[in-house]
């Protein structure tokens, strides 16, 4: 657990906050040795400090090494590449595709070209509904030991693909140019620039709740992506007083017209939180009207691989990739979930 800073280090946090509203622009914050002396602090314990405000967008650290204001990122940046390390095109989903239009739009507006590295074992998946194979993290460190010679010292920062696990991010040899971990990460090591999951998990409890069913079945597309194994739990914590059961994807797909008529007066209700999956049942459900009379579903991913008439949440995932690289690139502070979700559509 991380320790509780003590009041000396909130003193000094408070006096940084205020030397950077001060700093004339282009001037950057003294060593961190020189502040550590000026706050009678370690070196290391200032840096604490700085790498959280540099969190919360009021400094950051140029690949110098150095900090400085938030407000004077832009210039400095100007024209050096962002780097998203991440799955292979190919394995994009829309997902993806949505937030890097949104850094791109970004990185272009800074003259910054994006740069696309791709580990070509982190995922490995043959078609959206079938189970991908993901890369253990002893994979994935060499995997990006190997992407480190093409990442220039200079770079305006770095993003990366949420399958990347904390044994690999950890890797010593990244630039110090400020990086984000992209739709879901633990936050311990970067920020993380991801939808409000817990909100989206309230929604689909809204959406039980207005509707008489059985107990909700939460269709579990696969096993091994951090995001949705997290979207799972959240909902199986939400929807506790309904008593769900959590449901593979695979025993369901074909099979919904028997689980129909094995329902029962009791309306049936699926909720998917991965939209590839959720599109394939709503469209076997249209395909059969007894089925359409028996079983509701709710998609709550949001990528907009589903639309009306199908009960979905949308989320701006390209207002999140504009999110995650003004962060990078301007010193913005970064909107951790809130994403705006299509209410209209959330009803059913």
């Amino acid at each position: 657990m991380p320790r509780k800073p003590t009041l000396h280090a909130r003193h000094a946090r408070a006096r940084l906050v205020e030397m950077v509203a001060g700093l004339p622009s282009g001037d950057c914050l003294p060593t961190l040795e020189i502040l550590g002396k000026q706050f009678q602090l370690h070196p290391s314990t200032v840096f604490r400090i700085l790498r959280d405000l540099g969190t919360e967008g009021v400094v950051w650290q140029s690949p110098n090494g150095r900090y400085y204001p938030a407000a004077s990122r832009s210039k400095q940046v100007r024209g050096l590449p962002v780097f998203f390390i991440g799955r292979e095109m190919w394995h994009w989903s829309r997902l993806y595709h949505e937030i890097l239009e949104g850094v791109s739009e970004v990185c272009s507006a800074n003259a910054s070209p994006l740069v696309l590295l791709s580990a070509p074992t982190l995922v490995h998946q043959a078609d959206p509904t079938k189970p991908p194979k993901f890369a253990s993290a002893k994979t994935q460190k060499k995997e990006l030991e190997m992407l480190l010679p093409s990442i220039p010292r200079n770079c305006g920062g770095l993003l990366f693909d949420h399958l990347w696990k904390d044994a690999a991010l950890s890797l010593p040899g990244l630039p110090s140019a400020p990086k984000i971990q992209l739709f879901y990460g633990s936050g311990r090591l970067m920020p993380v620039a991801a939808p409000d999951y817990e909100d989206a998990a309230g929604c689909a409890k809204e959406f039980v709740d207005s509707r008489k069913t059985g107990r909700p079945l939460i269709v579990s597309p696969f096993k091994g992506d951090p995001a949705i194994d997290a979207s799972v739990e959240l909902l199986k914590a939400a929807l506790v007083e309904h008593d769900p059961e959590e449901v593979a994807f695979e025993a369901l797909t074909g099979h919904l017209k028997k689980l129909g008529a094995r329902s029962g007066k009791q309306r049936i209700c699926l909720v998917c939180p991965e939209d590839n999956t959720a599109k394939a049942l709503f469209e076997e459900m249209q395909g059969t009207p007894s089925v359409e009379k028996t079983i509701s579903l709710f998609a709550t991913q949001g990528t907009g691989l589903l639309a009306l008439p199908a009960n979905r949440l949308r989320f701006d995932f390209r207002r999140l990739g504009r999110s995650a690289a003004a962060a990078i690139l301007q010193g913005q502070s970064l909107r951790v979930g809130g994403l705006p979700v299509d209410s209209a559509a959330s009803c059913g």
